[in-house]
């Protein structure tokens, strides 16, 4: 499992890598609070951060380091909505992430 750790350590975009409980890994990427929100701004890009990070879980998997894995809990871009000045159409404009961290079972 400590060799596990260190690879997720080396993806740029994490911060941290600290285990909850013996089967949980909380994965901290680096972020910032928006202000008045209860939502963060993400470094990096989560489009390749979290294929990174599932191919790191896999590997382990595979090697047999751990027997197994699952998110439980993943960033998830939320959006602002904004109106164009017709009843039916609208624009998604992006607000942030909710939460700035990722969090693993690791079997």
């Amino acid at each position: 499992m400590d060799e596990l750790i260190e690879n997720l350590l080396g993806i740029d975009s994490i911060k941290a890598v600290k285990r909850q409980s013996d089967d949980v890994l909380k994965i901290e990427l680096f972020s910032r609070e928006i202000p008045n929100s209860e939502l963060v701004e993400i470094r990096g890009d989560l489009r390749t951060v979290t294929p990174t990070v599932r191919s790191k879980l896999e590997n382990a998997r595979e090697s047999g380091e751990i027997n197994g894995w699952s998110w439980i809990v993943r960033p998830e871009k939320k959006y602002q909505s904004t109106s164009l000045g017709r009843d039916k159409v609208s624009d998604r404009k992006a607000k942030g992430y909710r939460p700035g961290h990722y969090r693993v079972n690791v079997k």
